[in-house]
């Protein structure tokens, strides 16, 4: 069931793009990931979509997840973005965080471990490369599972594998998030004292910036992805 909710007040297509990210820093995140190139000078978030060909009300519904805690959209907020442009957006997402995210981190962390013994070396980085397993894993289940189902809702001639299991998303999106906070536990507790203060700083920095932009990615499906399945499922019925 879609809640009914209002945009946040202090985001507006009229709003300058630079006060938008002076409000809420995270939102770079969303830039490279939906073709939107930084240097915008005085213009307008709707100006700034229009001329990079960026869907406005999914780009709202994007920032509103970032932004509040308790958002959900409303069917009238869905009906205005096709589910196709969120699909397109979690694709790139997917593709951001295997071709940039990840290797960044691995190359930080390779850097750091390159002298611990090899007990905490091969912990720390076992952990490591099995949590982007289970990432690589989840983002596989949503191309190869999940969109295709969505596609045959839209156009029931096309064929998918079978039908969502109810509770996948949450299921696979705490052991994700839980996974993690084991990660950057085992950073804390074991990272070895003569590793320097800074190295630690910025690997842990790392690691928190990943987990809230991953809870964020999670989010967009569970608030966007989600309801938009349940819509489109009503309209099958109801044939």
């Amino acid at each position: 069931m879609i809640k009914k909710n209002t945009l946040c007040s202090t985001i507006s297509t009229k709003m300058k793009m630079v006060d938008l990210l002076t409000q809420n820093h995270n939102l770079i995140f969303l830039f490279p990931r939906m073709g939107l190139p930084l240097g915008f000078g005085e213009k307008t978030v709707m100006q700034v979509c229009t001329e990079n060909g960026v869907s406005i009300p999914l780009f709202l519904m994007i920032c509103n997840v970032y932004t509040q805690d308790s958002y959900l959209p409303m069917a009238e907020e869905l009906e205005q973005c096709p589910v196709e442009e969120i699909m397109h957006y979690l694709e790139l997402s997917h593709k951001d965080y295997l071709e940039y995210v990840f290797p960044h981190i691995e190359n930080h962390l390779q850097e750091i471990v390159s002298d611990w013994t090899k007990k905490y070396k091969t912990l720390i980085t076992n952990f490591f490369y099995n949590y982007k397993k289970e990432i690589e894993e989840h983002f596989t289940y949503e191309e190869e599972i999940v969109f295709p189902y969505i596609r045959h809702l839209l156009n029931p001639s096309l064929e998918h594998k079978t039908k969502l299991k109810k509770g996948m998303f949450d299921k696979q999106h705490n052991l994700i998030e839980d996974k993690l906070q084991d990660f950057i536990n085992l950073l804390v507790k074991y990272i070895p004292a003569d590793v320097s203060q800074r190295e630690r700083v910025d690997m842990l920095l790392d690691i928190y910036t990943l987990s809230e932009d991953i809870e964020k990615h999670a989010l967009i499906e569970e608030k966007i992805l989600i309801p938009y399945i349940q819509v489109l499922e009503s309209h099958e019925k109801g044939n």
